[in-house]
């Protein structure tokens, strides 16, 4: 089945570079893994990574104030060199790129700032724009083209986003209109514009806001000469469901469409490992369904990897940590199958032997790696394996009946502790905090090789300080009931 291409010609890994940009060096050696494991182009999320200027300046990586530590956290890490330099990197490897900016929601990288407050929809909320404020298109208008400015001269298509308008016709300019008009006049300014100014480049954006807009609407505004349409659904078996009606749809309207699957970040917005049978799963949802129609042409799939739910949501799952999920994923959309043989195939190739194999649910703990790997960020990898791991630990340890029985809150507020209790226990929280204090350590060190310094503070400060904190307060606390005779 090998070169079958049953998703279509085109294989898109997403980047998602909200707020953790990787660093260029790391992308590098990450290019021409993508393309030995069947990608074919990169679906680069920018938002506030990208080195806008001029009177963009305040929303991207140029007004950025310091590369490893900007005092913003929304600041970016990218400059015009870096972004150069990663298109160079993608055209070396033969993988095309897709920019995407977003152009309706999603758009809080934008709105957070005090300077663009005034173009929400709703003005307590940063998350979507009002399209018919007078101001919203130059701003669009303007993010696109400085985008464009730096991609290629061959450049093909454009993401414009579009999706979870959370908030549509919703203030007082567009609550006088149809919600449905509302949306389609938006887009049609949008893609008209792309028409009109970039003829040879072909914009595509996400379905679900479409979902439930008339038939007879999507033909009257034509958009589908216009715009094709990315069709996103990332559950596994049994909840993948694409409705036969709106498949009917889009193939009455359309024709042509992108489909998009997930190889992380569609889980939880705290996932730290991907669930590898959910990602599985999904990706053969897709083939099933892509072979058994013949009503549209699928022009390709586009393997998303959210790193956060949106701009102010923490970090998911890691690139390197997904790395797996990632080649295997794209491994059945390369060959449209997937058994037992090609799990060990994929794994082998990524450094896993014998009995150590990558876990299929990383509930409730994964399975520690102990040999050498060879993808890129492996040690990360191992780093939140570990990580994984060292919380159920503490968890173990911390909600445990000796802690709640003898060193709970009120016996250590009153001074009321019985020493031979809790003298093996101090030893335990004495442990734990030094292997929280030698987890952190490893994962500063190699964490640094995909990630600048901001994006490590967070990760650090987010999942490893409160569990650190914790223990090492606890032993204190019980350490001091023992007094200066416990020797610990």
């Amino acid at each position: 089945m090998e070169g079958r291409l049953v998703v279509g010609p085109n294989r898109l890994v997403h980047l998602d570079l909200k707020r953790a940009p990787l660093k260029v060096d790391y992308l590098e050696k990450l290019f021409p893994q993508l393309k030995n494991w069947g990608a074919t182009g990169l679906l680069i999320e920018w938002e506030d990574t990208f080195p806008y200027q001029g009177e963009l300046t305040v929303i991207g990586s140029a007004g950025d104030c310091g590369r490893s530590k900007a005092p913003d956290p929304g600041g970016g890490a990218y400059t015009e060199d870096d972004v150069g330099r990663i298109l160079q990197l993608a055209d070396s490897n033969d993988l095309m790129v897709v920019p995407l900016v977003q152009t309706f929601g999603h758009l809080e990288f934008v709105l957070r700032h005090s300077k663009y407050a005034h173009l929400r929809e709703v003005s307590k909320y940063p998350s979507s724009i009002c399209p018919s404020h007078p101001e919203t298109m130059l701003l669009i208008t303007s993010m696109i083209d400085q985008v464009i400015a730096m991609m290629p001269k061959s450049l093909q298509f454009f993401h414009i986003g579009a999706d979870e308008v959370w908030h549509l016709g919703m203030c007082s300019l567009c609550s006088e209109q149809d919600k449905f008009t509302v949306l389609m006049n938006h887009l049609l300014s949008i893609l008209r514009y792309f028409k009109e100014r970039y003829p040879d480049v072909r914009p595509i954006m996400w379905d679900d806001m479409l979902r439930n807009v008339p038939t007879h609407l999507i033909k009257e505004y034509c958009i589908s000469d216009l715009v094709d349409l990315m069709v996103w659904y990332y559950e596994p078996a049994p909840f993948f469901h694409v409705p036969e009606d709106l498949w009917a749809k889009y193939s009455q309207t359309f024709g042509k469409l992108w489909v998009a699957s997930a190889f992380k970040g569609a889980t939880g917005p705290c996932q730290i490992l991907p669930v590898l049978q959910h990602h599985i799963s999904n990706h053969e949802q897709w083939l099933s369904l892509l072979n058994s129609q013949s009503s549209c042409l699928i022009l390709g799939i586009a393997l998303t990897g959210w790193s956060r739910y949106d701009h102010y949501a923490t970090l998911c799952e890691l690139m390197p940590a997904a790395i797996p999920s990632l080649a295997l994923c794209l491994k059945i959309a390369t060959t449209g199958s997937y058994d037992e043989d090609v799990f060990k195939l994929v794994a082998t190739s990524l450094g896993y032997t014998g009995p150590v194999m990558p876990s299929m649910n990383p509930h409730p703990r994964p399975q520690a790696v102990a040999a050498e790997l060879n993808f890129p960020g492996w040690k990360i990898h191992t780093g939140i394996e570990w990580y994984a791991n060292l919380r159920g630990k503490h968890q173990a340890v911390m909600s445990s009946d000796q802690v709640n029985a003898w060193l709970n809150p009120w016996q250590l507020k009153h001074n009321f502790t019985n020493p031979m209790q809790i003298n093996g226990l101090v030893s335990r929280l004495f442990d734990l905090g030094q292997e929280w204090e030698a987890l952190e350590s490893y994962l500063t060190k190699h964490m640094a090789e995909a990630y600048y310094d901001s994006t490590i503070d967070e990760w650090l400060a987010t999942l490893v300080h409160p569990l650190k904190n914790a223990a090492k307060q606890l032993y204190r606390s019980g350490d001091k009931q023992l007094g200066p005779s416990s020797g610990s």
